[in-house]
């Protein structure tokens, strides 16, 4: 995890390297997250950072924002700035004394509520968590789905299953994936997507019917004679989405004339996906033949898109097994019949949507299985 933090005293900035320092030995002894990544900055005396700019800045380059000093300088400081709950980076204060340790913002999705903890733990201080179900014990979906890997496709769903798991109440959840563990308590397994309040799975699109139902009514009243229901009913509201939660398990098999452009070859890939039904956050990684390894339009595309590239020599994907179109035109050109469903299927993975060609570049997709589980790490 990047994280940028900043001080505005002298015994705020030495707490500040002395929890930089106990994070990086975390990361040296593989304790809690590996990947620490902190920059400290000074928000006084000489070398001041400007907080404003600073705050720009670290909001586009950082997971997660440290401010040692009072709440208040924080909120002002990242208000403009906080958009969506699904996008807003983890934000955490802590005193300059290190007595607490406070997430502000993005604790569940964006990890406030663990580096508050991991912070604390740092600097001896206290996490103050005041989020529903942590302070309940009520499993946070919303946490699990970022320490799963998942990405959440319509965040707005999350209030609603957290609030009937704090009335008491169950959901239903469906996944593609397997899921090793005991279910959380008030979380049931459906083997019906349609009935599920949760649906993993890396295809997009609107699952219908959760058990979760809206309580209340719409405001719009049904005409006479225009449905089967009495004058002066009103119409039910219709039922909810489940929470989408979409696994990172395909790959996307990669082909593409010489020059081709990163903008034609989104183009081709969200047209494969809009045909094959697959969230494009489900790609975890673009594969393609050796030889495309330097097309600059593939790797901006990678780059945008923050997925690797993997390639494999003709030979390697000449060997790969699985039904594929063969092209003469192909196999005189790279030395292998077929690029974009061999790569696909190089990682061992099963064919899930052929070949499509667009404008220079061909897509297909394989999907992988990935193991999740409930339990916590």
């Amino acid at each position: 995890m990047r994280v940028s933090c900043i001080a505005f005293t002298e015994r705020g900035y030495a707490l500040a390297e002395r929890t930089a320092r106990a994070l990086s030995d975390c990361a040296q002894t593989g304790e809690d997250d590996p990947g620490w990544d902190v920059s400290v900055s000074r928000g006084f005396g000489e070398g001041k950072a400007d907080l404003r700019t600073w705050t720009a800045l670290a909001w586009e380059a950082s997971d997660a924002l440290l401010f040692v000093g009072a709440a208040g300088i924080a909120v002002r400081a990242i208000a403009p700035h906080v958009a969506s709950k699904a996008t807003d980076s983890a934000v955490v204060v802590i005193d300059e004394a290190g007595r607490f340790a406070v997430p502000l913002l993005s604790g569940h999705l964006g990890g406030a509520n663990e580096l508050a903890q991991t912070v604390a733990r740092a600097a001896g201080a206290i996490p103050v968590i005041t989020t529903a179900t942590d302070v309940r014990g009520v499993w946070a979906v919303d946490t699990w789905a970022r320490c799963a890997g998942l990405a959440v496709s319509n965040p707005e769903a999350i209030k609603r299953v957290s609030a009937r798991l704090l009335s008491g109440g169950r959901v239903a959840l469906y996944s593609d994936m397997p899921i090793s563990g005991q279910p959380p308590e008030g979380v049931d397994i459906a083997s019906d997507r349609a009935r599920a309040d949760i649906v993993v799975s890396p295809f997009a699109g609107a699952n219908a019917g959760a058990s979760v139902r809206a309580s209340e009514t719409t405001d719009e009243v049904v005409p006479a004679g225009e449905t089967w229901k009495p004058a002066g009913v009103r119409a039910p509201a219709p039922a909810p989405e489940p929470l989408r939660l979409v696994v990172p398990c395909i790959v996307a098999g990669i082909g593409c004339r010489r020059g081709a452009c990163a903008e034609a070859i989104e183009e081709a890939f969200l047209l494969a996906c809009g045909q094959a039904g697959i969230s494009p956050s489900a790609v975890r990684e673009a594969a393609t033949i050796d030889v495309k390894a330097h097309e600059e339009g593939l790797l901006a595309f990678c780059r945008a898109r923050n997925i690797p590239l993997a390639t494999y020599p003709a030979e390697e994907l000449s060997q790969v097994e699985g039904s594929v179109s063969p092209s003469d035109f192909v196999r005189a050109t790279v030395g292998v019949d077929n690029v974009c469903e061999r790569a696909a299927l190089a990682d061992g993975g099963k064919l899930i949507f052929p070949k499509l060609a667009h404008g220079g570049v061909t897509v297909a997709f394989s999907k992988v299985t990935i193991e999740l589980s409930f339990k916590e790490r």
